[in-house]
């Protein structure tokens, strides 16, 4: 169910976030983060557009961007640059995100796997420490061999 009387907990707490701030609940932005609160992987723009499209028929290609955009800018939704593919995007409730993880891509078979932030700690101090570089794994996903395809 699209519209402002979402049933979903995670959609109603971005919703008061956005009039917190300010900003209107469009049709578009109720569809994405819905769309993204009900999908458990990760998904692109064009996904995001096309299941948005059918949830919200009239909705254009463009509008939906702009919501991904501005979710963006209010930490609602962040996103990750994936190799060789577009970036994928995921709900951040609560705010902040209180489960924030890294993604780990397979050059093999292309599958994204989530991965505790945490365990890059190490790695993002030193770089800190030594380069005065601050690394945002959230941001990129690594990129390696999975399992199956070892």
């Amino acid at each position: 169910m699209t519209g402002d009387r979402s049933s979903l907990p995670r959609v109603q707490s971005a919703l008061a976030v956005l009039r917190s701030r300010g900003m209107r609940v469009t049709p578009a932005r109720v569809a994405v983060l819905e769309i993204l609160d009900r999908e458990p992987g990760h998904l692109n723009a064009d996904e995001i557009v096309d299941r948005a499209a059918r949830l919200t028929p009239g909705v254009h290609r463009a509008t939906v961007y702009r919501a991904l955009a501005q979710l963006g800018e209010h930490s609602l939704v962040t996103h990750t640059h994936v190799g060789g593919a577009a970036t994928v995007y995921h709900l951040s409730l609560p705010e902040p995100p209180t489960d924030p993880h890294a993604h780990l891509q397979c050059t093999v078979c292309g599958s994204i796997f989530d991965a505790p932030v945490d365990a890059l700690r190490p790695l993002v101090g030193q770089l800190e420490r030594e380069l005065q570089f601050r690394l945002e794994p959230q941001h990129t996903a690594l990129l390696g061999t999975c399992a199956r395809c070892r």
